[in-house]
């Protein structure tokens, strides 16, 4: 997991006086602070007591300590006393506390401070496509950009009480001039005036140009709901799959815009596509005959198309569904074949037509969904829907991902402990007990060795397990409310897997995190199986990290996990 904190000075304190008494403040000796809240974590000898500012704070088994006290405008000195009988070390730590101010500077000089683009990536747009501009310059000025345009004043109600922010839109239009040559920006107050060049370049496809058509490549193509992104990436549709061609619509940094439908669309990163050659016609199809047959492990509905669409896919619950959105495809179909003696999962199939350009098929299934995947096979779209194995844990193939690894170390706890070695210590303990129940295991790292995102991917993609449990430590935020147990699903259809695990592991001695649904982490993303992300508890927290590394809590902590699987089975079973 990302760390949302910041390590700060590391200090050793001088204890030549006592040379048994240990005490090192990890975080929180820093010079100067900006929030009233302040904390410290640190280590000293497990037996000490600690006391800071006066008031003592807990010290665990590990050694490790967190402390919050509250700082007053300006200087503070705080002792910091590690105390074992009569014994004690003391450090003073000097911080100065200064509100951070919420309003920025004014421009006072006759300048323009700083011209923003949004988006602010060199782009490729069209017609109808609104660029964004904001400018910081001197206040109570006339500010334009491209041909003559005005940016507007902001009155300070609006900006936070700082002047001179001026803003305002413009609407690209058919093959638009105003980009050809460079953007300035300019201001005048009456005697003089300035201009700055926008460093952001723009450019505007050409509407009675010939499309400027992509095509997908790659073993994990996929498509995103907009340019937004956090420390997981953008907010993913849907994976999709290679050789489909897309009709571009614009581009903003790496990140192509691509019109799925007449009013649908989407972004893909540009090292998931290749430019096609001129004359490729952007691909349509009429939905031909569909087909439905189970095999040994899935039920395998068969959809005929004419070309290869782009797709996306999803679940509902109450009822069990699978929707699959076709873009460009209209209904054309005469029949839906099925043979229902062979079908175990697939309940019902029908269809809609949601736009001119979009086609839903919408598969309703006879119990939980246990996962589906799609694919082509020529042009003809393939949908397989996993049959519910037996709800035993013996018997299962179980995936056990050990996050991190290698050079990717994850966060690091107060006392030195790093994540990458504790999640492969829980994978490892959970796969011997779940062994010990007649499970087959499979981990996607056995070592301390790097494997990136996509070849755990591609790995369980191969594997092709029931189901998936990746383990994590979290980290951030203050050491004392940032602490606790928490579980993670992406896909409707998969909470109850979170759900009972999570349940399971709040009857430990743990805070509760929460269970966190559409979370945009990568092995979250799966169709083809449950899965669930366990985040065991924090590792930034002493507390927690003194749970971590005690062998027991790890045994009742993987335990508790087991039960939770379990308690998911059965639940399968009584709907």
């Amino acid at each position: 997991m990302i760390k949302h904190y910041i390590i700060g000075l590391c200090l050793m304190l001088s204890v030549s006086n006592l040379p048994a008494q240990n005490l090192k403040i990890v975080t929180g000796a820093v010079d100067t602070a900006f929030n009233a809240r302040h904390y410290f974590k640190g280590i000293t000898d497990n037996d000490a007591k600690i006391f800071v500012a006066g008031k003592e704070f807990p010290v665990y088994w590990t050694g490790a300590f967190a402390a919050e006290i509250e700082l007053k405008e300006g200087d503070n000195e705080i002792k910091i006393t590690a105390q074992r009988g009569s014994e004690q070390t003391e450090q003073n730590v000097r911080i100065f506390y200064r509100q951070r101010s919420s309003i920025a500077a004014i421009t006072k000089s006759f300048e323009i401070e700083n011209v923003e683009i949004f988006p602010s990536e060199n782009m490729t747009v069209t017609s109808g496509d609104v660029i964004k501009v904001r400018v910081k310059a001197t206040p109570n000025c006339s500010v334009t950009w491209l041909d003559n345009i005005k940016l507007h004043e902001l009155p300070i109600s609006e900006t936070g009480g700082t002047g001179g922010i001026y803003q305002s839109s413009y609407t690209v239009k058919d093959n638009d001039r105003n980009f050809k040559k460079p953007i300035y920006v300019k201001i005048s107050n009456g005697k003089k005036s300035i201009k700055k060049e926008v460093k952001t370049r723009i450019s505007v496809m050409d509407k009675n140009a010939e499309p400027l058509m992509l095509r997908t490549k790659g073993e994990l193509p996929y498509l995103n709901y907009g340019l937004g992104t956090d420390r997981l990436g953008g907010s993913k549709i849907s994976h999709i799959i290679e050789g489909i061609v897309l009709q571009a619509a614009g581009k903003v940094g790496n990140l192509y815009k691509v019109q799925l439908s007449k009013n649908y669309q989407a972004w893909i990163p540009e090292d998931c596509v290749d430019i096609v050659s001129s004359g490729v016609f952007k691909p349509q199809s009429l939905v031909g005959s569909w087909t439905a047959r189970g095999t040994d492990r899935y039920d395998v509905l068969t959809v005929s198309l004419a070309d290869r669409l782009p797709f996306r896919t999803f679940h509902e619950v109450s009822p069990s569904r699978v929707v699959v959105d076709i873009f460009g495809a209209t209904a054309n179909t005469a029949w839906i074949t099925q043979y229902p003696e062979t079908l175990k999962q697939i309940k019902t199939l029908t269809y809609e037509q949601i736009e001119d350009d979009i086609f839903r098929i919408i598969i309703e299934l006879s119990n939980n969904h246990w996962g589906h995947m799609l694919e082509y096979r020529g042009n003809n779209l393939v949908i397989s829907v996993k049959h519910q194995p037996k709800l035993e844990l013996s018997g299962l193939h179980i995936a056990v991902d050990a996050g991190h690894g290698g050079t990717n170390t994850g966060a690091r706890g107060t006392t030195g402990s790093i994540e990458k070695n504790i999640n492969l210590k829980f994978a490892k303990i959970l796969k011997s007990k779940l062994e010990e129940k007649g499970v087959t295991v499979s981990l996607t790292r056995s070592e301390d060795e790097d494997v990136g995102m996509s070849e755990r991917l591609l790995l369980l993609r191969k594997i092709n397990p029931d189901l998936l449990v990746s383990i994590h430590c979290n980290a951030g935020g203050s050491p004392f409310s940032g602490k606790g147990t928490s579980t993670y699903y992406r896909h409707i259809g998969f909470r109850p897997l979170s759900t009972f695990i999570l349940k399971r592991l709040l009857e430990l001695d743990v805070n509760n995190f929460g269970n966190v649904g559409s979370f945009n982490f990568s092995l979250n993303s799966p169709t083809e199986y449950p899965n669930v992300l366990v985040e065991t508890l924090f590792i930034s927290s002493p507390e927690d990290e003194a749970k971590l590394l005690d062998e027991d809590f790890q045994n009742k902590m993987i335990e508790k996990i087991i039960t939770g699987l379990q308690d998911f089975l059965d639940e399968q079973k009584q709907d």
